[in-house]
């Protein structure tokens, strides 16, 4: 059984109108339409994902946008050393060092076709390189919040994505 199976997409979830909050310690704060999004160049990544449950889907080739070109945009002050992203499903957030965060992808296709609802879609974030967590590729991105301090555990999910771990 997979994640989508398991889960499903959460009825808050409301893509419609979409769109990408970047705030915080940046110089312009940005929202960005899945429109505005098509001014970025693409990124593909092929890449694993497995999954905390056991299972692994192979091969998977996502398409998007490297968030440092978004954060670039957004032009991150000095201050500005973790992001908070957040999805549009009860407050499910996760934080990275703005570092790592830059290196992820927001990923808007999955294997040539438009990222679907199930799969994260409109926007997915895909963190690379071996220290991922798969609940750390947030689906249903709807906000980038740069900030000078580390967010605390009450500001993210982990604690609820590893409660869906059976």
């Amino acid at each position: 059984m997979n994640d989508l199976e398991r889960h499903g997409v959460p009825e808050e979830v409301e893509t419609d109108g979409w769109t990408l909050e970047v705030t915080g310690s940046v110089d312009d704060v940005l929202s960005l339409t899945r429109a505005d999004l098509e001014s970025f160049a693409r990124e593909s990544i092929v890449d694993d994902f497995v999954c905390e449950e056991g299972w692994t889907a192979e091969g998977l080739r996502w398409e998007g946008i490297r968030v440092a070109s978004i954060l670039e945009r957004a032009g991150v002050s000095d201050a500005g050393e973790y992001g908070l992203v957040r999805a549009l499903d009860s407050g499910y957030a996760c934080s990275f060092p703005i570092e790592r965060l830059a290196d992820s992808v927001l990923a808007v296709e999955l294997d040539g076709e438009s990222l679907a609802l199930e799969h994260g879609g409109p926007a997915r974030l895909v963190p690379v390189g071996n220290d991922r967590d798969c609940w750390e590729s947030v689906k249903w991105v709807s906000a980038i919040e740069v900030r000078k301090s580390e967010p605390t555990a009450a500001d993210t999910a982990k604690d609820a994505a590893l409660s869906r771990v059976s």
